[in-house]
């Protein structure tokens, strides 16, 4: 539950900064907009991340887990609608205040519970996500698609590139860079782990703070988390939190 939470929390708070070819953490927020969402679908599971609400120093997420049983494979079904329905089935329903400056999260709400739920400090790992710094994965490194050519011959073929989905469709011709990093030395499950991500290269096209494809290498092969879904305008049906806190 800990490693899933890790890996939700890293996918919806990418958002970066270039330097050269490196990237960085947690700079960028401020281009994140009320109503922005994606699916993410990691085991079997999968999780709504909602941009609730933000202003100069606080940014507020809804995080809503869904078993995949419990989502219908009709090709009708819709996240947006599904969300606005109040997310029958769903396991769990959280919203985090995140302070801006400093990336820690200064409160943890469940709508499922109805009260502020604490979250241990064991598992709190949103500091060190949001100052990771990511290095452009060189090209001689990238996976490519189909077998590779005989030795003498110049390898022609394309880069994979993950998929981009917006509004439930496949968005086609995307480029993406890939993105490396490794986890400090912490003790943690995750600790000196290979983290990799792919971002659209076009940044003024596409929301380019959410990852469409994340990777951790060296857990039971390769863990990953993909994007399902994405897209803008959605918002909550949980408007009475303010009179509950």
């Amino acid at each position: 539950m800990m490693i899933k939470k890790i890996y939700i929390i890293f996918l919806f708070l990418a958002v970066h900064f270039h330097v050269g070819a490196e990237l960085l953490l947690k700079d960028n927020l401020k281009k994140a907009e009320p109503g922005d969402f994606l699916v993410t679908a990691q085991n079997k599971n999968y999780t709504v991340l909602l941009i609730r609400s933000k202003d100069a120093d606080y940014l507020s997420v809804e995080e809503i887990t869904v078993p995949s049983s419990k989502i219908s494979n009709s090709p009708s079904f819709s996240w947006r609608k599904w969300v606005g329905q109040g997310a029958p089935g769903n396991s769990c329903w959280l919203l985090y205040y995140i302070h801006l400056p400093t990336g820690a999260i200064q409160q943890t709400y469940s709508f499922s519970r109805r009260e502020l739920v604490v979250v241990p400090q064991s598992q709190n790992f949103l500091s060190t996500l949001l100052n990771l710094h990511l290095n452009l994965i060189p090209e001689k490194e990238r996976k490519k698609v189909g077998p590779p050519p005989p030795s003498d011959s110049l390898d022609r073929r394309a880069f994979w590139q993950p998929k981009l989905i917006s509004e439930g469709k496949v968005v086609p011709g995307v480029t993406f860079d890939g993105w490396r990093t490794h986890w400090p030395k912490d003790g943690s499950e995750l600790s000196d782990r290979t983290i990799e991500i792919f971002l659209p290269r076009d940044s003024t096209k596409y929301p380019s703070y959410f990852p469409y494809w994340l990777q951790i290498n060296g857990m039971l092969g390769k863990a990953k988390v993909r994007i399902v879904d994405s897209g803008k305008n959605l918002y909550s049906p949980n408007q009475d939190v303010k009179k509950e806190l």
